[in-house]
């Protein structure tokens, strides 16, 4: 018994092992294409998350947290960190007004307000962003030391 490796009814082993790299090695351009293209996307939401984050982290510690002369104020243990709008599309934050970290580029607005409710909620403030491709983000962040502070108070 001999082996062919040459059949003229079909494909043989080696042709199909080579138009399988072919097709692999297809896919892959277009896998990588895809992902190029979505990156943008996908890295400005990761930006503005942890950006969203980094704020949370500080108000978990605040003892107070205001929106004022547009800036997002936290006070934590006396230092005032804020988080600014400067240069018309970069969010920066200062402590005690001194230093400066550039957190977030490409937004086009960034306000804060206390919840629109009849009711009075201490320690709570909500943040818009909104960035220059259009995206907006939303997030309600919550001071528990002052909120606490608030119920004993009219408890």
């Amino acid at each position: 018994m001999s082996m062919r490796w040459h059949n003229h009814e079909g494909f043989t082993y080696v042709e199909q092992l080579i138009g399988l790299s072919i097709f692999s090695f297809i896919i892959l351009l277009f896998t990588n294409l895809f992902l190029l293209i979505q990156t943008d996307v996908h890295y400005s939401n990761g930006d503005v998350i942890r950006f969203l984050n980094h704020i949370n982290q500080d108000v978990k510690e605040a003892d107070m947290i205001r929106w004022q002369n547009q800036a997002l104020e936290i006070i934590i243990d006396g230092a005032v960190i804020s988080y600014e709008l400067r240069m018309e599309s970069r969010i920066q934050r200062f402590k005690d007004k001194k230093g400066l970290v550039i957190l977030l580029d490409d937004v086009a607005t960034f306000h804060c307000a206390p919840p629109l409710s009849d009711h009075q909620f201490y320690g709570q403030l909500h943040c818009s962003i909104t960035l220059e491709t259009g995206q907006q983000f939303e997030r309600l962040f919550v001071s528990t030391k002052e909120w606490v502070h608030a119920y004993q108070t009219f408890r």
